[in-house]
């Protein structure tokens, strides 16, 4: 699912909103610029798709919105004036929503009959967070099990239509799972409010690298009149093209996963091609370094700004305007990040991912794991009540386990980089007490590199692991157009 020039240092502050005050915060507002050549003009607009329909004839500007699109910017509102409330405030409404989601999953859906059967009779608004805790977490072999017992019989009036998707399977175990009218709404409102948040310029033009993408097709990104272009390119493409299209498109935004802006900025440095109309890189779908923020300014000069989702969710997290926490979306999704004992975890900690879904009535998704790993965050130096995701470190499954039992995170993509002409790697473990060394690189390394990779590997993981270095052209992404530089063959059963 997909689904800003503010600045991105952590301590920053914001004015926090005084009781009963109204607030006109810039990060809220649509934004519309328009570029300005070196005389000072106005420079002409390029084409763009044509304008929606308004609900009155005649009435183009500004044109009254319709249908899903008045409801997106409606729900703006509320959005916008519940971010400031406190985050007990914001737990008691996520707690009621869930109360109904559960009441409904309990009735319907025959997943839930007994996992449920316990919260069926608690009197509304009651639902405390000890009792939603206690729900048994939902895995994904559990809904793969589970075939179309996970499904609504009955999904509530006004949900509108049901529509049916599948994960990608970047969690090693794809999933089928249904939507509502309603779902799609929701996704529709925070993909806006990403946008509103980071200040975009929805008049100019987009543009989004997906696998599943058809190269050259062009739609409007944002539910307003003077919306710009998104042109859609495959992510199947490989590097040299995909640059060649960014600087032939010139867009002021593009959107892609990590590995591939890596890809990117690589071959920007080597040939010196770049965007430049590009005021910001919006990435999803893969962990984000800091150090490839770092690259991203050094290189074309903007921003990355992260997005956190899922197929089967929508929207997870935004990141912050004003830091690079993530902001889970309240009014979406409920996330817990849990210890290996399912306690929740506190500010600074790692844990598990869980999360419900707040408005999916047609496969209600409670306490599901998602298989990725999460630092939990503290209050937000913004102001804002939502809760906070300092960062998150990955899927659970690449996770490096050492034969004491310890599992750990391997990182260690600049001293790869610094090592040798390197590029692309891959670091698979094979047993508890071997790992695969895969590199795509200029020459093979030196025996005398080769120990001195041993050596930063062995003291970053904490124990001296045999390393097996193959030697190969390219490093292919999965189906999915993610790429993993970390990958695990080893289970903790193993232990």
């Amino acid at each position: 699912m997909d689904d800003k020039d503010k600045p991105e240092q952590s301590g920053q502050t914001a004015p926090k909103k005084k009781p009963g005050a109204a607030r006109v915060v810039a990060s809220e507002r649509v934004v519309v610029r328009t570029g300005r050549a070196a005389s000072g003009r106005i420079a002409a607009r390029p084409a763009r798709p044509a304008r929606p329909a308004g609900v009155a004839s005649g009435i183009v500007w500004p044109a009254i919105p319709a249908g899903q699109n008045a409801q997106v910017l409606a729900l703006q509102h509320i959005f916008n004036e519940t971010q400031w409330w406190d985050p007990e405030r914001l737990a008691a409404e996520q707690l009621t929503q869930a109360q109904h989601l559960i009441r409904h999953a309990a009735s319907t859906v025959p997943l839930y009959r007994e996992r449920l059967a316990a919260l069926r009779d608690v009197a509304p608004g009651r639902l405390t967070m000890e009792q939603f805790r206690a729900i048994p977490l939902l895995t994904r072999a559990d809904i793969q099990a589970a075939g179309k017992d996970f499904a609504s019989r009955e999904v509530p009036p006004g949900h509108g239509a049901v529509g049916e998707s599948r994960t990608s399977g970047s969690s090693g175990k794809p999933i089928a799972f249904q939507y509502t009218a309603v779902t799609a709404l929701m996704l529709s409102a925070m993909t806006l409010r990403g946008h509103l948040w980071h200040n975009r310029d929805l008049a100019a033009k987009n543009m989004k690298i997906r696998v599943t993408s058809k190269t050259g097709a062009r739609t409007r990104w944002a539910p307003v009149p003077w919306s710009g272009t998104t042109v859609h390119i495959s992510g199947r493409l490989p590097v040299n093209e995909l640059l060649d299209h960014i600087v032939a498109e010139d867009p002021a935004y593009f959107e892609a996963h990590p590995n591939q802006v890596l890809g990117l900025l690589q071959r920007s440095a080597e040939t010196g091609a770049k965007p430049k109309s590009l005021r910001e890189v919006r990435t999803f779908g893969e962990n984000l370094e800091p150090w490839l923020r770092d690259k991203c300014r050094a290189v074309w000069g903007v921003p990355m700004v992260d997005n956190y989702s899922a197929e089967e969710f929508g929207t997870i997290a935004h990141q912050c305007p004003v830091t690079t926490n993530l902001h889970v979306m309240a009014a979406n999704v409920l996330v817990e990040v849990l210890d290996d004992n399912n306690q929740p975890c506190r500010p600074g900690e790692t844990g598990r991912v869980v999360v419900t879904s707040l408005n999916n009535f047609a496969t209600p998704l409670i306490r599901a794991e998602l298989g990725d790993m999460a630092r939990a965050g503290g209050p937000c130096s913004c102001g804002r009540g939502l809760p906070v995701l300092e960062r998150i470190l990955g899927r659970e499954r690449h996770l490096f386990i050492r034969p004491d039992g310890e599992r750990v995170f391997p990182e260690f993509y600049l001293e790869m980089t610094a090592l040798a002409p390197v590029r692309q790697f891959q670091l698979t473990q094979k047993t508890l007490k071997l790992i695969e060394v895969k590199l795509a690189a200029a020459r093979p390394l030196t025996a005398a590199e080769e120990d001195t990779a041993r050596r930063f590997i062995g003291d970053g993981l904490g124990y001296a692991f045999a390393l097996d270095f193959v030697y190969v052209d390219e490093i292919p992404r999965e189906a999915n157009g993610k790429y993993q530089d970390y990958r695990s063959e080893v289970s903790a059963a193993t232990t």
